[in-house]
């Protein structure tokens, strides 16, 4: 999986309206590795287009499948995904709030760096809610969900209100954020993204083994001596940070999160160890492939092309495989 997702990234910059050969794609990365760049067009469209809006891709395809993966397991449902708590909901009402009310909430913040902040700072807001719940009473993993898609509800209700208030501008400048779009990346951005990301799956592997034994049921847990309300807790909080350091740079991506770990399930099994990276993977690969499409295409939302696709193998998926495949 990884030397498929390396050969897909390498021919990545070649791909595009603007006609480049891989040869030429070698020759500026070698370039901007040795401190030599040309600083022609053909320089621009690969590195600074193409080449970030690629690791972009793979870094969020990433996050998403881990992402997924946990979830999945944490919660014991083969439905759930990355915004199962309601972290895409709050991002957009982040998004909606700078677009169209001109809001930051952090002050002094304009144009992207207000809507990205926005979006990270609210797309936490319904793990805090469930953190504030769990202080009177420890939730199961069915009442958790529930949560998240009560804070949904009422967070896409908010949005729609606010929306009323747009003018076309502003409709389409929030349509185009709540469909996912890699677009063009920027190099600066890849650290922010990146970091997060590494750190969260770092722990999330060194949790691997206790969250198998949670995929087995409350009461083993607590037979082998592993809290499950705190696990799941910690989990899915986990989750909400690495989702919400993503999503507030390419808005909501569906699909990703929720089929890649199922077909990164067939190839690796169920163990957490395997199953976590394999899923990242296979994320990664997924998103990158769309986002060469749309490029190809002429700069579809990658939102699009990703449900498109992913909806169809969701559902091969689900007639092939027998229940006790899925979790």
């Amino acid at each position: 999986m990884a030397a498929l997702l390396t050969a897909m990234l390498m021919a990545s910059p070649a791909l595009g309206a603007y006609d480049v050969s891989p040869g030429e794609v070698l020759r500026i990365i070698l370039s901007h590795l040795t401190g030599n760049p040309p600083g022609d067009r053909t320089d621009f469209v690969v590195w600074d287009v193409r080449l970030t809006s690629s690791a972009m891709a793979v870094i969020t395809g990433f996050a998403l499948g881990v992402c997924g993966s946990v979830m999945q397991a944490v919660m014991r449902n083969p439905l759930a995904d990355p915004y199962t708590m309601g972290v895409s909901s709050g991002a957009s009402l982040g998004a909606v709030l700078s677009l169209v009310m001109g809001i930051s909430i952090i002050p002094g913040l304009r144009g992207d760096a207000s809507v990205m902040s926005n979006a990270f700072l609210l797309s936490l807001v319904p793990m805090a809610a469930i953190l504030v719940l769990s202080i009177s009473r420890r939730m199961t993993d069915t009442m958790m969900i529930l949560c998240g898609i009560g804070v949904m509800y009422f967070f896409s209700a908010t949005t729609s209100l606010l929306m009323l208030t747009a003018d076309p501008t502003q409709m389409s400048a929030v349509y185009s954020w709540n469909l996912g779009n890699i677009g063009v990346g920027y190099w600066d951005n890849l650290p922010t993204m990146a970091i997060p990301t590494a750190l969260c799956t770092a722990f999330l592997m060194l949790s691997a083994s206790k969250i198998d034994i949670l995929t087995s049921g409350d009461s083993l847990s607590h037979t082998v001596g592993v809290d499950p309300f705190r696990l799941r807790v910690v989990s899915s909080l986990v989750v909400s940070v690495m989702i919400a350091a993503i999503v507030s740079f390419t808005g909501t991506i569906g699909f990703i999160g929720l089929v890649s770990p199922h077909i990164a399930r067939a190839f690796v099994g169920s163990r957490q160890s395997w199953l976590i990276p394999a899923s990242g993977l296979v994320g990664a690969a997924m998103l990158l492939a769309a986002n060469d499409a749309a490029r190809v295409l002429g700069s579809l939302p990658v939102g699009v092309i990703t449900t498109l696709v992913g909806c169809p193998i969701f559902f091969a998926l689900l007639i092939r495989q027998r229940r006790s495949q899925w979790i």
